[in-house]
């Protein structure tokens, strides 16, 4: 039975990825915080490469299976930031979810076996993980249990799709936003992660 005081999204969060040009890849991270230069210092990233940007704008550099390390990293809600890997692998989690800080990340691959998980961190260490390959919930659990939220292994997903819905649906609840089009039509900034970070 659905629990009302934990609504779902207006729109399809999953379909509205994929409808800005997400559906091959996606690599997305959230993670606690307000500064997002400080962050992408923290991942290594050249600030002399920033760039503000709209969403068209950073889709220029969109090139998934490139081995140049690209980010388009803002705010997502209030003491919530959102970085996008637009080329490149994905960000590392350790260094910008210390210091108590909490970091989800998702990935979708269309080309490398379909959803790989969801990955909750929290001072710089993995504390979870939901998936088809992990048996590993460890704090992930309590928050599956506390939105009425089931795990993958639990789930029995008819597809990729609902899988993916779901966990954009705990973020989303976790972090007080879901995925609109108005989040879309937000400027970030895009930096260049060199090879040597």
């Amino acid at each position: 039975m659905p629990n009302n005081a934990h609504p779902r999204p207006a729109e399809d969060q999953w379909g509205l990825l994929s409808s800005y040009g997400f559906s091959e890849r996606f690599a997305g991270t959230w993670v606690e915080g307000n500064d997002p230069e400080s962050v992408a210092q923290q991942l290594g990233a050249d600030l002399d490469s920033r760039l503000v940007c709209d969403l068209p704008t950073a889709m220029r550099w969109y090139d998934p299976y490139s081995p140049e390390e690209i980010i388009w990293v803002g705010p997502h809600a209030p003491g919530w930031l959102h970085i996008i890997s637009l080329s490149g692998g994905p960000v590392a989690p350790f260094p910008i979810s210390r210091s108590g800080r909490r970091l989800f990340y998702l990935e979708y691959d269309d080309g490398e076996g379909g959803v790989h998980g969801l990955s909750y961190w929290r001072d710089g260490q993995n504390r979870g993980q939901c998936g088809r390959d992990s048996n590993f919930l460890g704090e992930l659990e309590p928050l599956l249990g506390e939105y009425d939220l089931e795990s993958t292994a639990t789930a029995g997903f008819a597809d990729e799709e609902d899988e993916l819905n779901d966990y954009l649906r705990l973020i989303g609840l976790v972090t007080g936003r879901y995925i609109d089009h108005e989040w879309f039509g937000t400027s970030r900034t895009l930096y260049h992660i060199p090879d040597e970070a």
